[in-house]
C-alpha cells in the first residue's frame, strides 16, 4: 500500500513515482509466475491513477487552527472521526489527534492529518492540483475550505507541512475477481501462507487493522492445527439500524 511513497515539504512537492522502483511488489510479482492461484499483483499495481493519493501532517506551534476547528465542529481532539470537505476538487479530509500523538510530542506543538483523494484536480483556492502543490499550498487549500481566512496568517507562520504521495495506497480496493487475490493458504500449501492486505478473505473488508490480524490468525492457526476461534466477520447491514442510517445518508 505504501510502496513507493515520496515525501515533500513546506516548499517542494513530493514525486508521483509510476515505475515500482523501490521494489516491494517484486516478490508478489515473482510467486505469481509460480501458480496461478498466487493472485494477480498487476490488477492492484497496473493503475496509479486510480490507486494514488496525497496526505499531509501540520505540525503547529500555534493553537489558533485546532481551536477554530473545535468550535466549528463541537469535537475537541481526539474525539471526532474524519472531517470531509465533499465539494473540495481534491475531496481533502482531515482528522484531528488528541495530542500527544507522538512519542516526546512538546506541549506546545499539535498537530492535524489530512488527505486529498483527487491528487490531479486543480484546487478551489490555488488553482492547482494537489499533486504539484508544495505543503503550504496546501494548507492554504484547506484554509480556504474550512473559510478561516482571518487566521491565516498566523496558521501559515506557524505551521509546518510534511506531505507523502502513495502512488498505490488505495489499491487493495482495485476492480478485482475472486481469483485475482491469493487465499491466506493456498491450495496444497503445509507450510506458508500469504498475509496482508492483498489476501482473500470472504465478506471481510480490506484497509482495516482487523483484516491483517484476521488472516493472520487463519495462516498461524490452520498451519500449525490450533484449535483456536477465529473472530467473525462483522455483518453491519444486518442490523436493521445500521442499514436503515445508511440508507438515510445515501439519500440525504
Amino acid at each position: 500500500m505504501t510502496a513507493d511513497a515520496a515525501y515533500g515539504d513546506d516548499d517542494t512537492a513530493p514525486e508521483l513515482i509510476r515505475d515500482k522502483r523501490d521494489g516491494n511488489w517484486t516478490l508478489w510479482e515473482t510467486l505469481s509466475r509460480k501458480a496461478p492461484d498466487f493472485g494477480q499483483p498487476a490488477i492492484f499495481n497496473g493503475n496509479v491513477g486510480e490507486a494514488a493519493w496525497e496526505s499531509f501532517t501540520l505540525t503547529m506551534r500555534s493553537p489558533a487552527l485546532l481551536k477554530r476547528i473545535e468550535e466549528f465542529s463541537g469535537n475537541t481532539p481526539g474525539t471526532g472521526a474524519l472531517m470531509t470537505f465533499k465539494d473540495s476538487p481534491w475531496l481533502m479530509s482531515i482528522v484531528v489527534p488528541r495530542p500527544p500523538h507522538f512519542e516526546g510530542q512538546p506541549e506546545d506543538v499539535l498537530t492535524l492529518w489530512g488527505y486529498g483523494l483527487f491528487v490531479d484536480t486543480p484546487g478551489e483556492h490555488t488553482g492547482k492540483a494537489m499533486a504539484e502543490s508544495t505543503g503550504q499550498q496546501i494548507l492554504t487549500e484547506l484554509l480556504g475550505q474550512l473559510g478561516f481566512d482571518d487566521i491565516a496568517d498566523e496558521v501559515r507562520a506557524t505551521t509546518t507541512v510534511t506531505t507523502v504521495m502513495m502512488p498505490y495506497i488505495t489499491s487493495q480496493f482495485a476492480r478485482r475477481s475472486v481469483h485475482d487475490r491469493p487465499r491466506v493458504i493456498p491450495h496444497g500449501a503445509r507450510n506458508f501462507a500469504f498475509l496482508g492486505q492483498y489476501v482473500e478473505i470472504p465478506e471481510d473488508v480490506v484497509f482495516t487493522v482487523e483484516y491483517s490480524v484476521r488472516g493472520a490468525m487463519h495462516a498461524v492457526y490452520r498451519l500449525l492445527g490450533l484449535d483456536k476461534p477465529i473472530p467473525p466477520v462483522h455483518h453491519a447491514l444486518a442490523d436493521p439500524k445500521t442499514a436503515f442510517r445508511a440508507l438515510k445518508t445515501a439519500f440525504g
